[in-house]
């Protein structure tokens, strides 16, 4: 199979990186020539918007401002077009004669292959073509299909949601430098009390507030620091960050 990758960028690069054992040539679209310096060695393989036509599938990771542009020339690509474009909706990109389209949100723990991805597909795209796309984006984290129509939600949801949790963990690491707890080792406990709560929940399935209870005490630590985190606002003012980032995606979806 021959991958192209349009747009080798902060998440145009890691895509290379994940998908370099799946095919046999990756084929890197990008005018920043210094993005590509890494890539100088096979399966990689420099070409322009023309080349990459010869791929069975593209990834198109450019600026929404720059789609437009790149879609004119891939005009009438009869492959799969994966587009990780903010704002790019299927039915836009099918006005290019391009009609197997998967549409993508990832988030930032591609990078060390944890990342949520969300996933929508043309009508065209056949059953076999779909899990293709899914097997070659499990490289990369956990993949969920969804309606095209709750994107904006899930770009608040779990592309900016990360923003979000590494407020909250530097917030923790504050207390701990106030409590006394050296850098380094606040680092250690900090990260790992974060994963290994989020893997009690996959693990278990169960809500987080069967959980929340059960670490609080009568008149103990816990529920002392719950009720100062109620009466902060924490939780409303979580909520109220999320559903601003949707709006602010929706404004995004009908530019």
């Amino acid at each position: 199979m021959t991958i192209g990758i349009v747009g080798v960028g902060n998440m145009g690069s890691i895509f290379a990186e994940k998908f370099s054992k799946e095919a046999e040539r990756i084929l890197l679209v990008e005018k920043d020539s210094e993005k590509l310096s890494r890539f100088d060695a096979p399966p990689y393989e420099i070409a322009d918007l023309e080349k990459v036509r010869e791929a069975d599938l593209i990834v198109l990771a450019v600026k929404p401002q720059d789609a437009p542009i790149v879609l004119g020339t891939l005009k009438g690509f009869d492959g799969i077009l994966l587009s990780i474009v903010a704002g790019l909706k299927i039915e836009e990109i099918r006005k290019y004669g391009i009609h197997k389209v998967a549409r993508i949100m990832p988030n930032v723990a591609v990078r060390v292959g944890e990342g949520v991805l969300a996933t929508a597909f043309s009508a065209d795209m056949s059953l076999e073509e779909r899990e293709l796309v899914k097997s070659l984006l499990e490289k990369l984290g956990f993949v969920v299909e969804i309606e095209e129509k709750l994107f904006s939600a899930v770009t608040a949801l779990t592309g900016s949601g990360p923003a979000f949790i590494f407020v909250v963990v530097e917030a923790f690491l504050d207390a701990a430098l106030k409590m006394g707890i050296p850098l380094d080792t606040a680092k250690e406990l900090v990260y790992r009390l974060f994963k290994g709560s989020a893997e009690l929940l996959i693990e278990t399935g169960e809500h987080p507030a069967l959980w929340k209870h059960r670490v609080s005490s009568p008149a103990g630590t816990t529920i002392e620091g719950l009720i100062t985190m109620e009466r902060f606002a924490v939780r409303s003012g979580v909520i109220e960050s999320l559903i601003s980032s949707y709006r602010r995606a929706l404004e995004l979806e009908e530019k």
